[in-house]
């Protein structure tokens, strides 16, 4: 599938999850479902990517908390060798200067927040990230890359644009329903557009992870 094609499914997977906020799940299942996916996550980052420092950006909502304390969860080790800071924000004018220490910082943008504090929250993460010139990798949840809210940041901010189109180290997951497959990419913005420019990773999620993903959908 080309980057253009992807991003497109990925855009339609993201409004179908939308959809199942309202109808597909329980509140207690979005969670179930966010600690699968956050175990996943955290482990990707752990044993794939070979991190050793994390900082999580997020919102206050439920269900991305859910996500964000299984990742950390699968992410840290009891021997201490890993590191987790996480930051959270309700409104996108929370989001102040930005200076991470660590390895990566991941933006987890999504659960009950609606797409356009999602959107401002994306934005301002980028901008701060942007003006520190954070060196380290950056990954995108799916609610944050599926809805093009990256390129659309880059669109709308010529000091985002610049950033982002000389990194090679920004990450996305996506999921195949119809394989049900997790594949994390190595991402890119290419001319402005969003790109899953090489698979590193794939994961095959079991019979009651499938079952939420799917009817989430």
């Amino acid at each position: 599938m080309s980057g253009k094609g992807a991003v497109l499914a990925l855009g339609l997977v993201w409004a179908a999850l939308q959809a199942g906020m309202a109808q597909g799940l329980t509140l207690g299942e979005h969670l179930a479902l966010r600690g699968y996916t956050g175990k996943a996550f955290g482990q990707v980052m752990a044993e794939n990517l070979g991190l050793k420092s994390l900082h999580v950006l997020t919102n206050n909502t439920s269900i991305c908390t859910a996500l964000v304390g299984a990742m950390g969860a699968s992410f840290l080790d009891l021997q201490g060798q890993r590191r987790l800071q996480i930051t959270t924000f309700a409104t996108p004018d929370e989001v102040p200067p930005l200076r991470p220490g660590e390895e990566a910082v991941a933006l987890i943008f999504g659960g009950q927040a609606s797409p356009e504090v999602n959107y401002g929250l994306t934005k301002n993460s980028l901008r701060a990230l942007a003006e520190a010139n954070y060196q380290g990798a950056i990954f995108f949840h799916l609610r944050v890359w599926g809805p093009g809210f990256v390129a659309k940041a880059a669109q709308e901010d010529p000091v985002i644009a610049r950033y982002l189109q000389g990194k090679r180290n920004l990450f996305t997951a996506t999921y195949d329903p119809q394989a049900n497959v997790v594949r994390v990419w190595r991402a890119a913005l290419q001319e402005g557009r969003q790109v899953n420019a090489e698979e590193l990773a794939r994961l095959q999620p079991n019979p009651t992870w499938e079952g939420l993903l799917k009817r989430s959908l």
